[in-house]
């Protein structure tokens, strides 16, 4: 039998072109394709009359469609509500586009090299530029300590963090959001334990590093076509969190933020940032002067920023002293992750920085 059917239908390899989705086909569009009365009305009849009435019924039909489409998108980009990630990610769906991961060869050994031998070659071309001297801003205040984080403030921020759940994670994140009433009051202790004693938890200290395909259609098997994505252990980005509001609070109080960044910061975005540029060659357009643009890419930048330097102006010219700049040597050093890929899970790989560079 075998025989025959390789005889009589051989194996042959297609290739499939997946169809976008359309989460706004609801019943209302199943029931207009459903009817298509005057469509085989006319194929039996062959008038003109028929035809015509059946020319209509499609053009409804479109005009249905369409209008459950826009409404759809309109709905879900109000939803987003100034929520610049949800808005983007709403973008990416309308649009059709996807970065998932798909079938390569690579190993999670293979990712690993790549990433490590991405980043000890920028800092290997960098290495024979000057050492940057840090000026010393003079400062009225001073961060010396952090404040103790209060029950309730573990509570809402835990509230009001996403659903995500690493595999470092030994319960879901949804659980532990639900179990917040009895869990608030420990965590809080531990919290203000790693505050006080300038202590970073070794624990919190790991990650998983995936991989996403930055665009579809790039060849799967090329590394350098991936952006490393790391996902940590839920309460490590909550006690994150927790420092990030206090160091902010400082950083406001004192002016110490640069106006112009429009990144990491409440209301500042690439949107925000676009807007300033165009309005500015407006500006000097108007003017009657002539601009140039300028756009640098910085390979790795967050990969190969120096602690010891970070440690450095995070002191001189933000006014860190005592525990809090002893915290964030604590959370910069010693760090380790693990390299995950689909095709090989059990190839993972723990790599450990126990020097200050990261």
């Amino acid at each position: 039998m075998t025989d025959l059917l390789d005889r009589h239908c051989p194996l042959i390899t297609v290739r499939h072109r997946a169809k976008l989705l359309t989460p706004w086909f609801n019943f209302d569009c199943h029931q207009a394709r459903k009817t298509g009365s005057a469509e085989r009305r006319y194929w039996i009849t062959r008038t003109e009359d028929d035809k015509r009435s059946w020319a209509a019924e499609l053009k409804t039909r479109h005009l249905l469609y369409q209008h459950k489409c826009d409404n759809f998108w309109r709905l879900e980009i109000e939803a987003c509500n100034g929520n610049e990630r949800k808005l983007w990610k709403t973008h990416r769906c309308l649009l059709g586009e996807s970065c998932s991961v798909e079938s390569s060869a690579l190993s999670a050994d293979d990712f690993a090299s790549f990433f490590e031998d991405k980043v000890d070659a920028v800092r290997t071309s960098t290495a024979s530029m000057p050492l940057y001297d840090v000026p010393c801003r003079p400062i009225e205040s001073t961060l010396d300590e952090w404040s103790a984080v209060t029950t309730d403030e573990v509570e809402r921020l835990m509230n009001a963090s996403l659903n995500k759940t690493s595999q470092l994670d030994l319960a879901p994140t949804w659980l532990v959001k639900d179990m917040r009433g009895l869990l608030a009051s420990f965590l809080t202790l531990l919290f203000n334990r790693s505050l006080s004693t300038r202590c970073f938890p070794s624990e919190f200290k790991q990650a998983i590093v995936r991989q996403l395909l930055k665009k579809s259609g790039l060849d799967a098997d090329d590394p350098k076509n991936y952006r490393p994505i790391s996902t940590l252990l839920f309460l490590s980005k909550l006690l994150e969190r927790i420092v990030q509001m206090q160091l902010q609070t400082y950083l406001n109080n004192n002016d110490l933020m640069p106006t112009q960044q429009s990144a990491y910061l409440q209301h500042h975005s690439t949107e925000t940032a676009v807007t300033n540029v165009y309005n500015d060659l407006l500006l000097a357009a108007d003017s009657g002067l002539v601009s140039a643009l300028c756009l640098l890419d910085l390979m790795a930048a967050f990969d190969t920023v120096d602690h010891d330097l970070l440690l450095l102006r995070l002191e001189w010219q933000f006014g860190l002293r005592g525990v809090p700049l002893l915290w964030f040597a604590s959370y910069l050093r010693c760090r380790s992750y693990r390299v995950w890929h689909a095709g090989c899970t059990s190839r993972t790989v723990w790599v450990a920085c126990s020097v200050p560079q990261g």
